[in-house]
């Protein structure tokens, strides 16, 4: 079960860079702050891949199905959005939401471990 865990985590920590990696041009914030945040992502994915299993069942393929939704669900919103301030302060209270969901999860997973 904790396997399944850091797969989410990893899953949607992918998908949290890719969308951070996106046009940056309007975000509101300091500049340094987010490349901070991108790069601690970045460390996370690395750390996080070491830990994966080989790729697998429908189960897994369904739930990764769900986040890519959701995060592409994401994505159309800021480029409908076209990337405007406001829509990047939408982005990070969806981001800051579903890190504190992860965090969740991985509270979960040491308390069974």
């Amino acid at each position: 079960m904790t396997q399944d865990r850091i797969e989410i985590i990893h899953h949607s920590l992918h998908h949290i860079n890719k969308i951070y990696s996106m046009n940056l041009g309007s975000v509101p914030w300091a500049w340094d702050k987010v490349e901070n945040f991108c790069l601690l992502l970045e460390q996370q994915l690395r750390e996080l891949q070491d830990c994966l299993r080989k790729p697998g069942s429908d189960h897994k393929l369904k739930r990764n199905a769900a986040i890519q939704h959701y995060f592409g669900k994401l994505e159309k919103f800021l480029k409908h959005k076209k990337f405007s301030e406001c829509s990047w302060e939408i982005i990070r209270a969806e981001t800051r939401a579903h890190l504190q969901q992860l965090l969740f999860i991985m509270g979960q997973a040491s308390k069974r471990n």
